[in-house]
């Protein structure tokens, strides 16, 4: 890893409405770009908003929504590489008859890396089961001047996920999110949750994690924000406000990986193979339930 500049944009994107949410990321691009960061995390589904389940199922919006989220996609490969800015950005993927819930590592305007979201939210308000498809692979997508994994909100509340990504060489874990809850007041408890999984997971796997999320609201949802930053010592670096959309430029140090890495060793000191064969004994022992998915 390389020292690296870093901006968050934590944003209320309208659902459906593509082409305004573009026109706002494109803007977003510049001002990253201008500011001189070297990547742009944006939040889980960014492009098109997150309540997009009547879209999905509308055999009259389904191929505008597809059709759309090509050419922004388009624009904003285009820009980042004019710019040479890495990006994140998130959206649904079309695939047949399924959809996923991604996120793309766009490099110099190039794809790097594509995350399917593996662990859809299906408890309290949350019905993604019922609407995406699951991805089956952890992701690492090598950007500029790090080694990024990327997990897509639910993802990250699953260690495994974070554990597999840090295994296969991932310095920083991107987290793109669109948590949100049914009534403000419980925004601080729902950031308080969420920080001790970030806080937990960049302790344990010695890695810098960077949560940015949706905010705003949308119907009865409200979008939490609190996008932040965890240090490898698991300390928060830089906190964005909840609910309001907000911009902010952070500098992830290599030292300070590498220091920590270097006086806790846990990745080094992983047995990958007792891991391996312990999901080997589960795999097998589910296919005979028939519980293998």
């Amino acid at each position: 890893m390389q020292d690296l500049t870093l901006s968050i944009a934590q944003l209320s994107p309208t659902p459906l409405d593509i082409r305004e949410n573009t026109r706002k990321i494109l803007e977003l691009v510049e001002n990253a770009a201008g500011k001189g960061s070297d990547l742009l995390l944006l939040p889980e589904m960014a492009l098109t908003g997150y309540g997009i389940e009547e879209g999905i199922k509308d055999p009259a919006i389904r191929p505008v929504l597809q059709s759309e989220t090509r050419s922004s996609l388009s624009k904003i490969r285009k820009a980042g590489k004019r710019l040479n800015l890495d990006i994140l950005v998130s959206y649904p993927l079309f695939s047949g008859e399924k959809v996923f819930i991604a996120a793309e590592y766009l490099r110099s305007g190039k794809r790097a890396a594509l995350h399917r979201k593996i662990n859809l939210c299906n408890y309290a308000h949350y019905t993604e089961h019922l609407h995406f498809a699951e991805g089956n692979s952890p992701t690492v997508a090598t950007g500029g001047k790090a080694a990024f994994g990327i997990l897509l909100c639910e993802d990250c509340w699953h260690s495994v996920n974070a554990i597999a990504e840090t295994l296969l060489g991932a310095e920083v874990l991107l987290v793109p999110s669109a948590p949100c809850v049914e009534n403000a007041a419980e925004g601080r408890t729902c950031i308080e949750r969420w920080e001790t999984i970030t806080r937990g997971t960049a302790f344990l796997q010695t890695s810098y994690v960077v949560m940015g999320a949706l905010a705003g609201t949308d119907k009865n949802r409200f979008f939490l924000g609190g996008s932040h930053v965890v240090t490898p010592e698991g300390e928060i670096l830089q906190r964005l406000p909840l609910f309001e959309e907000a911009l902010v430029q952070v500098r992830l140090e290599a030292s300070l990986l590498e220091s920590t890495r270097e006086k806790r060793p846990l990745l080094r000191n992983e047995r990958i193979g007792l891991i391996h064969e312990v999901f080997r004994k589960i795999g097998n022992r589910n296919a005979k339930m028939g519980l293998l998915r």
